[in-house]
């Protein structure tokens, strides 16, 4: 899978929504920026098969009004 810059990503096994900053020494490693649950900024690379894009789910304030 590719991702571009801007991205937003999620491990695949769960945690904080990351931004994809770009590639980081290989095509399938992407470096990312997140923050963790305390307001820190974190950046680190991870491979390609262990991310996914992040998709937001629907919220009841989305849903059209009748």
């Amino acid at each position: 899978m590719t991702f571009d810059i801007g991205d937003v990503v999620r491990l695949k096994s769960g945690g904080p929504k990351m931004t994809i900053l770009g590639t980081d020494g290989a095509p399938d490693v992407f470096a990312c920026k997140w923050f963790d649950r305390n307001g820190r900024l974190n950046k680190d690379s991870f491979e390609a098969r262990t991310i996914q894009a992040f998709i937001a789910r629907p919220t009841l304030s989305d849903k059209p009004q009748n």
